[in-house]
C-alpha cells in the first residue's frame, strides 16, 4: 500500500483535487494523508474546512497558520509556518509520495520540506503559465518535484524549456473536468431556493482575487467590479476572494454590498454548488481560474478582469478587460448579445484535457518507481521512471 501525502490550502485547490482524492480514498492500493492548511482554518472560510471533514478522505492532519494581517508580510511568515508543521506531519506519516497542485505558498512550503526530506514529489500543473507571481511559485516547486502531471501540451513545453526531463512529464489534463464529467449537477431550481435568488431571471457569477503585486488596489478594484455589474442591473451573486493580501479588504468592501440590489453576497458556494450555479449563469466576472479551466466546458462566457490570469492558456469564452467600470460593462453586454461570439462559444472546448485526468494521474501514481534514480534529478537516468503496466502495454 502506498502512502499518498497531499496538501490543501483553498477551496480552490480542494474543489479541483476533489476528484483525485476520492479516487485515491477509494483505491486499496493507496492510503491518503490530507494535510489541511491555509485559509481553511479561517473563520471567514469555516464551510470549506466543514467540506474537507464531510468528505474525509484518508485520514486529516491540521497545520494552522498565522495570518495576522491583510499583508505580504503575513504571506511570507505564513510560508515560514507552513514549513515547520509540514515537516512536523510529514515525520509522522513517512509518506511515500507528496502530491502537490497548482502554485500556492503551502505547496512550495511543502516541497521545500519534501526536497529536504529526500521525499518524492509529484506536482500537477507545473508549466502553466499567468504572468504574475504565480509562475515564480509554481516554477520553484516544479524544480522541486521528482515527476511532474501536466495540464496540457504547452505546460509539457514550458516545463521542458525549463530543464524538466521529459521522461519525468506525463500529460494527464485537469482533473476539475473530471468533476463536469461526472457529477450531478443541482438543479437551478434548488440553488435558487437555497440562496434566495428569483427564479428564472438571468444572473451572473462573479469571483474577483486580490493579486499579491497589486494588493493595495485590492479594495478599489473589487469596488469597481460591484459598480460595474450594479451599472449593468443584473441580478450577481459574487463570492469572497481568496485570504492572499488584500483579501480581506475586498471582503470588507463585499460586506458594506450586501443588501444592494441585484447584489448576492455568499462566502464560499463549494464546489459542487458552484459548478451547479456556473453551469447556469449568463456569464462569469473577475479573475477566477474557473473561468478559464471549468467555464469553457460549460460554453459559460467569461469576462476576465486585469491581470491574474495574464497571457494564461484560455478557449474562445474569455474576454479580457482592465479593470475598469465601463470596460466591465461594455464586454458583459458584448458576450450576452454578440451574435458571433455567441455562435463560436457554443462551440469552444476547454484547452485543459477530456475529463479523465483522474485516471491517468492514478495510473503514475501505481507505477512510479519509487527508488534513488526519482529522487536524484540531477543524475541523468536510461531507465523509465514508471513501471510497465499489467497488461504490458
Amino acid at each position: 500500500m502506498r502512502r499518498i501525502a497531499s496538501i490543501t490550502g483553498t477551496r480552490a485547490d480542494y474543489g479541483l483535487m476533489e476528484p483525485v482524492y476520492r479516487a485515491i480514498a477509494d483505491n486499496p492500493a493507496f492510503e491518503l494523508h490530507l494535510i489541511v492548511t491555509g485559509m481553511h482554518h479561517l473563520p471567514e472560510f469555516s464551510s470549506s474546512l466543514a467540506q474537507v471533514y464531510a468528505d474525509k478522505f484518508g485520514s486529516l492532519y491540521n497545520v494552522k497558520l498565522a495570518y495576522e494581517n491583510d499583508s505580504v508580510e503575513s504571506m511570507a511568515r505564513a510560508i515560514g509556518q507552513g514549513m515547520l508543521g509540514t515537516t512536523a506531519v510529514l515525520s509522522e506519516i513517512k509518506p511515500n509520495i507528496i502530491l502537490l497542485q497548482g502554485d500556492r505558498g503551502e505547496m512550495l512550503a511543502t516541497a521545500i520540506v519534501a526536497a529536504q526530506m529526500n521525499l518524492p514529489v509529484v506536482h500537477m500543473s507545473g508549466g502553466d503559465f499567468s504572468g504574475s507571481i504565480d509562475d515564480s511559485i509554481r516554477n520553484a516547486i516544479s524544480k522541486f518535484a521528482h515527476f511532474h502531471l501536466t495540464s496540457c501540451d504547452a505546460s509539457t513545453r514550458r516545463l521542458v524549456q525549463l530543464g524538466e526531463a521529459p521522461d519525468r512529464i506525463v500529460e494527464v489534463g485537469e482533473p476539475a473536468l473530471d468533476l463536469l464529467r461526472t457529477m450531478t449537477f443541482i438543479p437551478i431550481e434548488t440553488l435558487a431556493a437555497e440562496l434566495g435568488l428569483p427564479r428564472g431571471r438571468p444572473f451572473l457569477l462573479a469571483t474577483l482575487h486580490p493579486m499579491t503585486d497589486e494588493s493595495d488596489q485590492a479594495a478599489s478594484q473589487m469596488k469597481i467590479m460591484l459598480e460595474a455589474v450594479a451599472a449593468l442591473e443584473m441580478l450577481t451573486v459574487v463570492t469572497h476572494p481568496n485570504n492572499d493580501a488584500g483579501g480581506r479588504a475586498m471582503r470588507e468592501v463585499l460586506d458594506s454590498w450586501r443588501g444592494r440590489p441585484h447584489i448576492r453576497v455568499i462566502a464560499n458556494l463549494g464546489s459542487h454548488r458552484y459548478l451547479s450555479l456556473l453551469r447556469n449563469a449568463a456569464a462569469m466576472v473577475g479573475n477566477s481560474s474557473s473561468g478559464i479551466i471549468e467555464a469553457p466546458a460549460l460554453k459559460i462566457p467569461v469576462i476576465n478582469i486585469g491581470s491574474r490570469q495574464h497571457n494564461r492558456l484560455r478557449a474562445g469564452n474569455v474576454v479580457d478587460v482592465a479593470c475598469e467600470r465601463d470596460a466591465i460593462v461594455k464586454a458583459v453586454r458584448f458576450v450576452l448579445g454578440d451574435v458571433e461570439f455567441r455562435r463560436k462559444l457554443a462551440t469552444c472546448r476547454s484547452p485543459y484535457g477530456d475529463g479523465h485526468a483522474t485516471e491517468r494521474t492514478i495510473d503514475v501514481l501505481s507505477r512510479l518507481k519509487l527508488d534513488t534514480e526519482l529522487i536524484e534529478k540531477w543524475r541523468p537516468s536510461a531507465n523509465s521512471f514508471l513501471t510497465a503496466r499489467n497488461n504490458g502495454v
